[in-house]
């Protein structure tokens, strides 16, 4: 975590989570691609910073630097890899995201908190047009019937 809060993940770990090399973020967003197109028109920044991490162990202190990108530019390669890479991985991290956040907003209501901060999140990810909606859906619903061709999920 920064002095400021934010939160950020070391982007050799974006690609081991996601089941490829340590070398899949800068393979992936190194030069003009279609896939770093398809994820700036999803608003990915792709900002990269130098952090310096200090791991704390046995009588000693360690701290190395790496490079990290943001939590939201870590979802959208998520969310990417998911739907137009069909990622299982990917699809996991998402649904456990998901149970953990919509857990999370359950909680605060039913304790009467306030759970203002996920308008944050519904207003920025809907920049996304009604048409890229209407085609995640499709996709979602295609995805749905390779996995149970049989039927209803269980």
């Amino acid at each position: 975590m920064l002095p400021d809060g934010e939160k950020r993940l070391g982007v050799e770990n974006v690609g081991v989570a996601l089941g490829y090399s340590k070398g899949f973020f800068f393979q992936r967003t190194k030069r003009e691609s279609k896939t770093l197109q398809a994820l700036r028109s999803m608003n990915f920044s792709g900002e990269q910073i130098w952090v310096e991490v200090v791991r704390l162990g046995e009588d000693r202190r360690e701290s190395l630097r790496a490079k990290t990108i943001s939590l939201r530019d870590f979802i959208k390669l998520v969310t990417y890899e998911a739907i137009s890479k069909r990622n299982k991985k990917a699809i996991i991290l998402l649904a456990a995201f998901a149970e953990t956040g919509i857990d999370r907003v359950l909680d605060d209501a039913f304790k009467g908190r306030s759970v203002d901060f996920i308008l944050e999140k519904i207003v920025h990810y809907s920049k996304w047009t009604y048409e890229e909606l209407e085609q995640v859906l499709v996709e979602n619903r295609e995805d749905l019937r390779a996995l149970y061709p049989w039927g209803s999920p269980p």
